[in-house]
């Protein structure tokens, strides 16, 4: 018989391994992106802000493996549970940066062609 934690983990790894996976295909889908609009500029955005994307599915793969380990009561990961909560925050954090300063930028070039 299952328990319902255990039913319960395994439907939260799930979902966490289908968003991550989901993060990657759109990662590498923005950074093919060819098509020139203009001077470029949304090719280039896209191929930037992807690279962020891909970083945060690193990071929802790093919680999932997290999450899994600390359910299945798995002995050294008492020892490492503060690295491993630093590298998922790490990618997080740089991900993140990466979207934000790539739209950023994005954005700011779309601006000046309409000017």
């Amino acid at each position: 018989m299952l328990d319902s934690t255990k039913l319960l983990t395994i439907v939260i790894e799930a979902g966490a391994f289908i968003s991550a996976f989901a993060a990657l295909v759109a990662a590498v889908i923005m950074s093919k992106v060819t098509k020139k609009f203009g001077t470029g500029i949304l090719a280039s955005g896209f191929k930037s802000i992807s690279i962020g994307v891909f970083f945060i599915a690193l990071g929802i793969l790093v919680d999932a493996v997290e999450t899994y380990l600390q359910s299945a009561n798995f002995a050294p990961i008492e020892q490492f549970i503060t690295v491993i909560i630093l590298v998922k925050l790490f990618f997080f954090v740089v991900g993140t940066y990466i979207i934000v300063i790539g739209s950023k930028k994005t954005g700011d070039k779309l601006e000046s062609l309409t000017q």
